[in-house]
């Protein structure tokens, strides 16, 4: 839900830069516009509401096991939200909608209020969605057991429909909409405003440069933001904390706070934010505090601290560098290659794009997806070597500590006994959450095949070395990658670019 949010501002990003060009409605049909605004919510809802009905009632009539149907369920609405999203890019791009709500043209900071009008139709029919398909979400996690700790319902556990609804806002709505509403408020200043901030810096690319700024004090500071969107507390002092806090000091990992996400129950996760100590927080939701065992937390805790310590985070970015050094190339290549055919200059504009669009599906769908698996197997590494004990309580056999309880063979291994209470931590996620220990995750894998892949590692030295030297082969990787990218780009630039501006300013 998150990434479908990401493109919907997305494209409001790019309609705030370049205004659609290729209209389906004409200027004056209003009726088709405000049939395709009003009538996604109205299609969404219906829909949902259908495919809830129907999944329910094949759960009934065949009598399949709850836990399946529930997948199915999610499924299903995963697939009508991303109906949704289309229907609004659709609207946006090939309707004048947007060209109503163009309040900048009066002042540049009054678009900010056309923008969130803008997008109103998509968070209605996502509001529609969850309204419809709430109860039968509800009635499929209580017969499957989702949120059950040892066969009972959480204390506690909300399931009232305001509840529901407040917290799919606030955790897959508003965590996106509100950084990305800050950055679109000054990137229709800087658009507004750019002949201004010319004049005044004698800088010509002034308004990318602001926004570029912008974004990257939104990005930092965004685990501020989300601290009070997603309702948290800091957690309170005990033996947890104080367990917690002494994994920090041996890891040497600083954060601002160790916070409990409060969910109502729904929400049975862990999470690190921040790239910096000062806005970093570790989140724990009161769920997992309550199902789990404090080994299990202190092995989840120590899965989102491998994550800070081995810069994860921003080897991502660097994906994210690299990727759209790529994408770029691709598409200035393609340009060069449409400027020697007779193709129109609209049509080679719209097939520059589409081929950008296209790449950019496809570095992101393959790539970042099997660079995330990795970096989380490595991180589940880090949350087994928190919860590895000392010699005498260990398992044998075991790769890091010898029958008789001497030091470990090397500090890469993974104990047996913390590899256990590791996969013990996500089977318990896998349960409580209603999801199918062998369903695919793009970024995370199956937890069946994280949980194999632990333990093979911990009965195994070799294949944890060997995997180790995996993950430092694509760091490396990315950092020559994005070395050797910037340099082309530069190169591209002086040679290319630069002087082709100055004849063009010259004639």
């Amino acid at each position: 839900m998150h990434i479908l949010t990401i493109a919907v501002f997305a494209c409001m990003f790019w309609y705030a830069d370049d205004p659609a060009r290729w209209k389906v409605v004409t200027d004056g049909d209003v009726l088709w516009t405000i049939s395709l605004v009003v009538g996604q919510s109205i299609l969404v809802g219906l829909l949902g509401w259908f495919v809830s009905t129907w999944v329910y009632r094949q759960h009934k009539n065949i009598i399949s096991a709850p836990e399946k149907c529930h997948a199915r369920h999610q499924r299903y609405m995963a697939g009508i939200r991303f109906l949704g999203t289309v229907l609004f890019i659709v609207s946006i791009v090939f309707t004048n909608w947007p060209v109503w709500l163009a309040f900048g043209k009066t002042r540049p900071e009054l678009q900010i209020f056309g923008d969130l009008i803008a997008v109103l139709p998509f968070f209605i029919s996502m509001i529609a969605l969850w309204t419809v398909s709430y109860p039968v979400e509800r009635a499929l996690m209580r017969e499957s057991g989702v949120g059950n700790i040892d066969g009972q319902p959480q204390e506690g556990m909300a399931w009232h429909l305001s509840a529901y609804l407040d917290f799919q806002l606030r955790h897959y709505m508003f965590a996106v909409a509100i950084p990305m509403l800050l950055i679109l408020f000054v990137a229709n200043l800087a658009i507004g405003y750019e002949n201004e901030l010319t004049q005044i810096t004698g800088w010509s690319r002034m308004d990318e440069t602001l926004l570029g700024v912008s974004a990257g004090l939104v990005f930092i500071l965004s685990p501020i933001f989300l601290r009070y969107i997603w309702r948290t507390k800091a957690l309170e002092r005990g033996p947890l904390r104080d367990r917690l806090e002494a994994i920090s000091r041996c890891a040497e990992f600083r954060c601002r706070d160790i916070l409990v996400w409060k969910s109502d129950g729904m929400m049975i996760n862990a999470a690190v934010m921040g790239l910096f100590p000062r806005v970093r927080y570790v989140l724990l939701s009161d769920a997992l505090l309550t199902a789990m065992d404090n080994d299990q937390v202190e092995a989840v805790f120590g899965h989102e601290v491998g994550h800070v310590k081995l810069r994860h985070m921003q080897f991502f970015l660097l994906f994210a560098f690299v990727g759209w050094l790529l994408v770029a190339g691709v598409m200035e290549g393609g340009a060069q290659l449409m400027a020697t055919t007779t193709v129109t200059k609209s049509n080679a504009l719209l097939a520059v794009e589409s081929v950008g669009v296209i790449s950019t599906i496809v570095i992101w769908g393959l790539g970042f997806g099997w660079i995330s698996r990795r970096f989380e197997r490595q991180a589940d590494i880090s949350g087994a070597h928190s919860a590895t004990p000392d010699g005498s309580r260990c398992q044998v056999p075991c790769s890091v500590h010898v029958p008789s309880g001497q030091a470990a063979v090397s500090n890469l291994c993974v104990c047996m006994t913390g590899a256990k209470v590791f996969a013990s931590a996500l089977e318990r996620v896998a349960k409580l959450n209603g999801i199918p220990i062998e369903e695919w995750s793009w970024r995370h894998a199956s937890i069946g095949k994280r949980i194999r892949f632990l333990l093979a590692l911990a009965g195994d030295p070799s294949l944890t070395l060997g995997f180790h030297q995996t993950i430092h082969r694509i760091k490396l990787t990315l950092i020559i990658l994005a070395l050797a990218g910037s340099g082309i780009t530069a190169y591209y630039w002086v040679v290319m670019v630069e002087p082709a501006l100055l004849r063009l300013q010259g004639s």
